[in-house]
Order: structure tokens, then C-alpha cells, then sequence
């Protein structure tokens, strides 16, 4: 089975493109037998062929992304997404692997088609606990680029990093010429700071706890999230990364739809 990603090289395919002259050591087989009975010349269909690429899922399993929301957590959501894009891709021919990251147990699913491959990418995606914290970039390293090939790469994380250590597998990935999303999880809290009085927050990863008055911080919050969520668009697509944040009251399958079709218009 042939994935549905454009070639640029023509050949033997579904969509035609163009004829041209019959050359020796052409297949007989694509010679257009009526345009020859009509111009007595062997005439070659030529199509635009389509290749199946390997689409891996990079998910973080870190402590951070067991923060809930309206009794959700970001891992559910992160579970959601990378269930639904594994589906769509070996549905449409391409081959998916699994990596599951943090410090304390990561996992590895080798990139494989088929059913069973699959139903074992959902177990392994069902049974993951959040736990730990994002590994730097040398203990990611082999996995990601053990296969030699350029990859579709799909990054799903909540962006909680202590280094840019997130940010940095995804340039690295872009710099080695895959094909690179970032997904990025984020409670709607995140967002629009919507709490109110004397609050107390803690990082999962850390422990690390801090209390604030939120309707004083809210306005410095919203000034500093916008700075940074610029920077991040700005170093996004100077790397050539495609970025989507997508928050845990958006609906599944309109984030997935606003993926797919933000995909579709950068290409």
C-alpha cells in the first residue's frame, strides 16, 4: 500500500500528469495503445507516483502533563491526539512509531503498519503514566534519528521545560531535515489566568510551590504568556516547525481538523 504524501519524482501512479515519448527499456505496459491507434506513436502515461513516509508520535509522559482540567488531564488529551493521527496514518498507508518520553520510563514502539501494530500502540498509550521530567537531547537522540530516513514528526507536550529542552528536539529534528509539528497541550487556565484571590501553585515536576494573589499577578501573567508565546511562533517558524496550541476544552476532532487543514495550506 502507497501513503497519499506527493512525490516529486513521476512515475507509475494514480494521478496522471502528462505523456511523452516511449524510450527503450520503458514497462510496455504504460503505453497508451489508443493514443497510438490514433497518432500511430508509442505514447507513455506518466502519473505522479505517492509514497508512504514513517509518522512518529513523540508524546510527553512527564509529571506536568497530569495537570487536570474539568476532570481531564493533558496526557488524556496528548493520548486522544496521537491515537486519532496514528489511525489516520496507517489508514492512509504510512508506517507509525511510538515514543513515549520522560527521565523515568520511557518507551519505544518501532515504527511497523498493521492492525496489531495498532492495538499495540493503544495499549501502550492506555497503561502510560505521567512521571518525571523531559530528558535533554543526548538521551533522545538515538531514538529519534535511529531510522536514517527523513520522518514526519509529531511532537505532543505540554511545553513544560526547564531548559527548552522540548524546543530543541524539535529544531534539531527540523535541522536534520524532518518534517516537524509541535502540538502544544495547554489547559485553558494557561491561558487566561482565570483564577481569582489568594492561590497556591505547585509544579508537578518539582514539588516547587509558590502563592500569589491571582487578580493582582493576572495582568503580568497575560503580558509575560504573550511575550513568550511570540517568541516561541517567531522560533517556530524560523525553524521551519509547523506550531498549533490546542487547549482541554477543544474538542478532539476540531483540533485534529485545524491540523490537518493548517497543514494543507502550508503546502
Amino acid at each position: 500500500m502507497f501513503g497519499i504524501h506527493p512525490s516529486r519524482l513521476p512515475g507509475p501512479g494514480l494521478e496522471f500528469s502528462q505523456y511523452r515519448s516511449y524510450q527503450p527499456g520503458d514497462d510496455p505496459r504504460r503505453v497508451d495503445w489508443r493514443l497510438f491507434a490514433r497518432t500511430d506513436r508509442y505514447w507513455v502515461r506518466e502519473a505522479d507516483t505517492a509514497t508512504s513516509v514513517t509518522v512518529q508520535l513523540v508524546v510527553d509522559a512527564s509529571a506536568s502533563m497530569a495537570q487536570s482540567e474539568d476532570g481531564a488531564t493533558k496526557l488524556d488529551y496528548a493520548r486522544l491526539i496521537a491515537a486519532a493521527l496514528a489511525l489516520l496514518a496507517l489508514r492512509q498507508g504510512d508506517a507509525v512509531s511510538l515514543l513515549t518520553v520522560n527521565d523515568v520510563a520511557p518507551g519505544f514502539l518501532p515504527p511497523r503498519r498493521g492492525h496489531r501494530h495498532l492495538h499495540r500502540l493503544f495499549q501502550t498509550l492506555t497503561v502510560l503514566s505521567p512521571a518525571g521530567q523531559w530528558p535533554g537531547w543526548p538521551g533522545l537522540e538515538r531514538r529519534l534519528t535511529a531510522g536514517g530516513h527523513r520522518d514526519l514528526v509529531i511532537v505532543i507536550s505540554d511545553l513544560a521545560e526547564r531548559e527548552e529542552e522540548i524546543r530543541t528536539v524539535a529544531g534539531k529534528l527540523a535541522a536534520l531535515r524532518h518534517d516537524v509539528s509541535l502540538l502544544h497541550i495547554a489547559a485553558r487556565r494557561d491561558v487566561t489566568f482565570d483564577y481569582h484571590g489568594v492561590v497556591t501553585f505547585e509544579e508537578l515536576e518539582t514539588g516547587r510551590r509558590l502563592t500569589v494573589d491571582a487578580d493582582v499577578a493576572r495582568a503580568t501573567y497575560l503580558e509575560r504568556l504573550d511575550r513568550d508565546d511570540t517568541e516561541l511562533r517567531g522560533a517556530c517558524a524560523t525553524a521551519r516547525v509547523d506550531y498549533l496550541r490546542l487547549t482541554l476544552d477543544q474538542p478532539v476532532d476540531h483540533a485534529l481538523r485545524q491540523y490537518v487543514v493548517g497543514r494543507t495550506r502550508l503546502r
